[in-house]
């Protein structure tokens, strides 16, 4: 189910009204419950996969902190190594079948066509599960934290299991850190009338930007986008502008929520969005949109790629490379693919004039 659906609006009290009824030690089974049902609500049978990829790091987890124990063994990094790619390999690879297959697929073909060798692989017929980029790079993240010692294993499943399908943030982020969303779910929390109050409220504004105004500029925008030869120009730089506002205000909107949501029970999310079209720069724009993505990135990719601490161009080539999986992360299309790597080029080219641009600022 989606929040602006009405089931959520019947599903959300009762799960609350419950999760502050039970005793303490039953309300993280209630919300692993609930997460699951939520889930479910889209495609029952996808609640497999994200049980695997939960299964997956979670084994991992205790598997590296087994390792860690054994200080002794000379060969104990090599072995965390294994099970950290043991852990992103089967994850991305369940990412990959459901997101990428016919992408990969098409791009073999193609390449294979300039040779003028033909390649007749149907496609698969897939449906994309709800969600699963976001909850695959949670799970992800909480092992690569585990094996660099930023968090420590979480030995109880159930708990574990609702840092991952936690439901206000499952299906659209923010994609959440487990040194901040486990330790919080770590103590049930009991009713707070002032963060209940500060929830509904975000709620409410989320709810704004993404019923009120997100839906209703989409209609504009569909319209024109959907016949734009019979449009003028005038009609159709409106309607450029105005989609930039409605996805702003429709991913804004929906993590606003998640955050209002999560609030109610008791529960911080990250902030996701810090006024993006106020930004000075491209690289400034990034820091302030979708925040836990970018800095998942930064983290777990920038940084282990070498990050600044290299030469200049291959920093310039780390980013490129970032930007580049982003793309691909939005979506398995090449238009994905060339708009990640443009905001890449704006990020170094930009970087590469900001000496120039100093010096104008100071004439």
């Amino acid at each position: 189910m989606s929040f602006n659906s009405s089931d959520f609006l019947i599903f959300f009290p009762i799960v609350v009204l419950i999760y502050f009824l039970i005793p303490q030690k039953l309300k993280n089974y209630w919300l692993l419950i609930a997460s699951y049902y939520f889930y479910m609500c889209w495609n029952a049978k996808y609640a497999l996969i994200i049980l695997f990829s939960t299964i997956v790091t979670y084994l991992s987890g205790l598997a590296l902190d087994t390792l860690q124990q054994r200080s002794a063994d000379p060969l104990i990094t090599r072995k965390k190594k294994i099970v950290v790619a043991i852990s992103v390999l089967l994850n991305l690879s369940l990412l990959f079948y459901f997101k990428y297959i016919n992408f990969a697929i098409g791009i073999l073909g193609n390449a294979l066509s300039v040779f003028h060798i033909q390649l007749n692989l149907p496609s698969v017929d897939i449906l994309l599960p709800v969600g699963i980029s976001f909850y695959t790079f949670q799970a992800l993240g909480y092992t690569i934290d585990v094996y660099r010692g930023n968090t420590c294993a979480e030995k109880n499943f159930f708990q574990y299991a609702l840092f991952v399908s936690f439901f206000p943030q499952l299906v659209a982020g923010p994609i959440e850190r487990s040194s901040h969303l486990l330790q919080q779910l770590a103590t049930p929390h009991k009713f707070n009338s002032d963060e209940a109050k500060s929830g509904l409220l975000l709620m409410l504004w989320g709810f704004f930007l993404k019923i009120v105004l997100a839906d209703r500029i989409a209609i504009f925008v569909d319209w024109v986008y959907g016949d734009y030869h019979t449009f003028g120009g005038w009609y159709l730089i409106v309607a450029t502008a105005l989609f930039a506002i409605q996805i702003y205000c429709d991913f804004a909107g929906y993590s606003i929520i998640a955050m209002g949501a999560a609030q109610i029970l008791g529960i911080r999310l990250m902030e996701n969005f810090q006024s993006p079209y106020l930004a000075v720069s491209v690289a400034d724009f990034w820091r302030r949109w979708h925040i836990s993505l970018t800095s998942w990135f930064r983290d777990y990719l920038y940084i282990p790629l070498g990050g600044s601490r290299c030469s200049k161009w291959r920093k310039y080539m780390n980013k490129m490379i970032v930007f580049l999986v982003s793309g691909l992360w939005h979506g398995a299309k090449i238009s994905f693919v060339v708009w990640g790597g443009l905001n890449g080029l704006y990020q170094i080219i930009g970087e590469i004039l900001q000496p120039l641009r100093d010096k104008l600022v100071k004439l």
